[in-house]
């Protein structure tokens, strides 16, 4: 234990719980095992750590997240349990047996039950084999019915094998172990991290590799800086990586993993700023990089190319990496979220094909507050459609009037790369549903609301020439 306890840093109680847990033999070993804990709670790698202390533990591991759906997820099941069998047992010819033939639990009983049967005379004593579920409430398709059955796999496979499955479940939803609370499943529980916490963790797993990164090797011997001992060097990765924690907490949290990107991200940007003058100065060298920790640098937005530049301050700098029909559908998303349904007849019953966005004649009616002083309205994808459908402009090869005309679609029609690109803003939370999981798109049950503000939509709408103002007041 003391060895995990060297490579894994506040999990001291989580460590010597598991080591009760888990054990070679199966009649002193749960059948099943749930881990809960939020994301970067570090129960993944604590687990990796237990296992990789603990060689003669066979085990392998599933990321439901990958499978989708409980069928492929129950196929693989079978197959990286026979592929480790096979591994291990490497001299032995055992028969091969088709995972995609497991279409069903009852199959799946029915393949580990062969497959253990292979390998029962090769044993003196009996094994359990650990199958890590990395995530189980992440698989998509997931039923109350799907867990029940894979807890109750042990009953179904053979006692008299001497190769017994047990199964371990990482859970980030403490609602999800609520349901199942009557089971009285063995429970492993990883808080939170604090901050202090997460402060040494990063200097103790990433302190040492940056003083030994190129970067900083190339920047000593650039500036000739040969005067700074291995100390001094672990004491200005220490202190960024307490600056980039002090600095980006209140928008990470306690996940380490994006304050990970972060420090990959801005380390380069923080040795060049270095001199041997700073070096030796920690306040001196934060304010020469002051800028680096007042902004993430990460938007929407791309850069301009290195040979480009911007034509003055005032325009835009950057162009937004989306497509056409996405810029509209964010546009056509802010305006549902913003203005009262019951304008929509008056300001969308009439449309031009100007790609001003001015789509309709006469006076417009307008909101009397400015929405940026509201929080946005949810709405249904009908409704977000119907705007998008009078907003994107079509662009016509007939003249208006004839009769060639009349063949050629006046509106955009909600088609599949409409959707796709729907499903793409939500994927990069610039749309938000009421629902957390298993969305479906067209189900008018689902409803929608616009993620982004004000200030990030004006721009998507002057990349497309749109006016996206003239619809509420005090904007334009």
């Amino acid at each position: 234990m003391s060895e995990i306890n060297d490579l894994v840093l506040f999990r001291d109680y989580q460590i010597e719980t598991l080591s009760s847990f888990l054990h070679a033999d199966p009649k002193i070993t749960p059948p099943n095992l749930v881990i809960q804990g939020y994301s970067s709670t570090g129960k993944t790698h604590t687990l990796q750590q237990f296992f990789a202390v603990n060689h003669f533990l066979i085990n392998v591991w599933l990321e439901p997240i990958e499978l989708v759906t409980w069928k492929p997820f129950m196929q693989a099941v079978a197959r990286i349990i026979q592929n480790k069998l096979k591994s291990i047992f490497h001299n032995v010819k055992a028969p091969d047996y088709d995972p995609l033939d497991v279409e069903e639990p009852y199959l799946l009983v029915k393949f580990l039950n062969n497959l253990f049967e292979n390998y029962q005379s090769l044993l003196q004593d009996p094994i359990c084999i650990f199958l890590v579920c990395d995530g189980f409430d992440s698989l998509q398709d997931l039923d109350a019915a799907l867990f029940h059955k894979f807890i109750s796999l042990h009953e179904l496979i053979s006692v008299d094998l001497k190769i017994q499955l047990r199964i371990i479940y990482t859970i980030q939803d403490m609602a999800f172990i609520e349901r199942y609370s009557s089971l009285c499943l063995p429970l492993v529980v990883f808080p939170r991290y604090t901050m202090d916490q997460i402060v040494d963790i990063l200097i103790f797993t990433r302190a040492q590799e940056l003083v030994e990164s190129e970067i900083l090797r190339e920047k000593v011997l650039q500036g000739q800086i040969d005067e700074c001992s291995d100390d001094e060097f672990l004491s200005v990765a220490i202190n960024f990586i307490k600056l980039i924690v002090q600095a980006f907490h209140s928008y990470t949290g306690n996940n380490i993993s994006t304050l990970n990107d972060l420090i990959d991200f801005k380390w380069e940007n923080y040795v060049n700023k270095i001199n041997r003058q700073n070096i030796f100065d920690p306040l001196g060298l934060y304010r020469s990089a002051i800028a680096i920790f007042l902004t993430t640098d990460d938007s929407l937005n791309a850069d301009f190319p290195e040979n480009s530049q911007p034509k003055s301050e005032n325009e835009a700098t950057q162009t937004y990496e989306l497509s056409p029909i996405s810029k509209y559908l964010l546009i056509a998303a802010y305006i549902c979220s913003y203005l009262e349904p019951r304008y929509d007849s008056s300001v969308f019953s009439r449309k031009s094909h100007v790609k001003t966005g001015r789509v309709s004649y006469g006076r417009r009616k307008k909101m009397e507050i400015n929405p940026r002083y509201l929080q946005p309205s949810i709405f249904s994808v009908e409704r977000l459609l119907a705007v998008f459908q009078a907003i994107f402009p079509i662009d016509t090869k007939a003249q208006r009037g004839s009769l060639a005309s009349l063949k050629e679609d006046s509106l955009m029609r909600a088609n599949v790369e409409v959707f796709q690109n729907l499903a793409e803003l939500h994927s990069l939370k610039l749309l938000a549903t009421t629902v957390g999981k298993n969305i479906d798109f067209l189900n008018y049950k689902v409803k929608w609301k616009v993620n982004v503000p004000w200030e990030i939509v004006s721009e998507v709408s002057k990349s497309v020439n749109f006016d996206v103002g003239q619809y509420f007041t005090g904007e334009g």
